[in-house]
């Protein structure tokens, strides 16, 4: 099943619900296909059930329409297969395409016309508030049959024979026996998977990047495990590995993006007094002394106080209404052995039109030192799944699923303590979990997204 392989990936241009027209062929170029549901009622597929909130699953689902985004097209060993990739909206009527779901719709067909065979249907986890994945699909052609990879990151994929599709397993193979990491590495979920090479990667970070006693650093790229792999069955297995540096296990726009970030985080720590790690956040005094919060002019608990941040206060009642509590906030610029970096300080309220008054402590000027024991932030909107932390500042590295009252902790929910941090990641502690999370702020009043 080999030969040249042609995939060509075309962005949203048209909208494509069940019942319109089929697109013309301008000449010279192509048009996304329609996408149809077929006769399925993939409202009681296992796939969109799963992919319901627990609080909506009994609620009863209605029409549902599809709209192509995105189509993939190959040429292997004579045939030419096309893989329609659409969203899945519940409609609410005539206007606009109505509710969207938590699943993507593949179509796969032979054929590249409006006469192509449908070989199969599937639907596959959607996050519909990050927009991902994003889907970057690709096919090759092997003994078994043409696998049709969704995404490099993504563990599901389909092995076409003849005019059956069926799912197979691309990223079980990480729990294989005998996939152990090297001794003080701590791997992450699968990062890669090449399917012309069959090659899959797995990163590795340093065990105990998520110690506040030596925490991890943004800068660091860890290493890799590179994975021999074969199909067997329904899914890949691994026939053998090697510890490689970290590039191997990203592509090179990926690799040249963390590049870049390294030498910002490069530059930012020649501006900054020696040994402390850069970082770009904000966060608010969780001092509670009436006398304020020391700003030290180092990072120790000797070094001379060179001003205090203001304590907490209350902004007055007005109209009824009881008045908020605020807390000075201020720029976190580093981090060094349990102390903050900070500067731009402002006293409590002022940040939000708040009259604080003449008579109170001003804020200091400048910048410096603070105990990480008494600094307080809020999870801003890093880009990442909701209720994750990380063993390291890196969004490649293992994580945890941490949850707060039965809710994924996410953006807005204030942390109960700020370790350390990095570039801008912070290394927090909430609800009970220890872990990194991209990206926090100081704001008070809304939710940081």
């Amino acid at each position: 099943m080999s030969g040249a392989v042609r995939n060509t990936r075309i962005a949203l241009a048209v909208a494509a619900l069940v019942g319109c027209a089929s697109p013309s062929l301008a000449q010279g170029s192509l048009v996304l296909p329609p996408c149809s549901l077929g006769e399925t009622d993939w409202r009681l597929d296992p796939v969109f059930q799963a992919s319901r909130h627990p609080s909506q699953r009994g609620h009863q689902v209605g029409e549902l329409r599809c709209k192509t985004v995105d189509v993939s097209t190959w040429t292997i060993g004579g045939q030419n297969l096309r893989l329609v990739r659409a969203k899945v909206f519940e409609a609410t009527g005539s206007d606009g395409d109505g509710i969207q779901q938590g699943v993507n719709l593949f179509i796969l067909s032979r054929g590249l016309d409006d006469a192509a065979t449908v070989i199969g249907r599937a639907l596959e986890p959607y996050d519909v508030s990050r927009d991902e994945p994003k889907y970057y699909s690709d096919a090759d052609g092997k003994p078994e049959g043409v696998i049709v990879q969704l995404d490099r990151r993504v563990g599901t994929a389909y092995l076409v024979s003849g005019d059956t599709m069926r799912r197979i397993d691309t990223h079980g193979w990480i729990h294989a026996p005998g996939t152990t990491p090297p001794v003080g590495w701590v791997p992450g979920p699968v990062r890669n998977v090449d399917l012309r090479r069959m090659k899959g990667y797995v990163s590795l970070f340093r065990d105990g990047a998520d110690n506040p006693a030596r925490p991890g650093s943004a800068v660091d790229a860890g290493q890799a495990i590179e994975f021999d792999l074969a199909l067997v069955g329904d899914r890949f297995v691994t026939t053998g590995s090697r510890v490689v540096e970290a590039h191997f296990a990203q592509e090179t726009e990926e690799w040249t993006g963390f590049v870049l970030d390294v030498e910002e985080l490069r530059i930012a720590r020649q501006r900054l007094p020696a040994g402390t790690e850069p970082c770009d956040m904000s966060g608010w005094s969780a001092d509670t002394d009436p006398a304020g919060m020391n700003l030290r002019a180092s990072p120790h608990a000797q070094a001379r106080v060179i001003g205090r941040i203001p304590a907490p206060w209350k902004a007055p009642d007005r109209d009824g209404d009881t008045g908020e509590t605020y807390r000075s906030q201020f720029k976190v610029i580093g981090y060094r052995n349990g102390w903050f970096l900070v500067r731009d300080i402002t006293a409590p309220g002022v940040a939000y039109g708040e009259r604080y008054p003449r008579s109170l402590p001003r804020a200091p000027r400048g910048q410096g030192w603070v105990s990480a024991r008494l600094v307080g932030a809020a999870l801003a909107n890093g880009s990442l799944p909701a209720g994750r932390l990380y063993q390291a500042p890196n969004e490649n590295s293992a994580h945890a699923n941490v949850s707060r009252e039965g809710s994924p902790i996410g953006t807005g929910d204030p942390v109960q303590r700020l370790h350390a941090c990095s570039g801008v990641w912070g290394l927090v502690e909430i609800g009970g979990h220890r872990g990194w999370w991209r990206s926090l702020c100081a704001n008070q009043v809304t939710n940081c997204s």
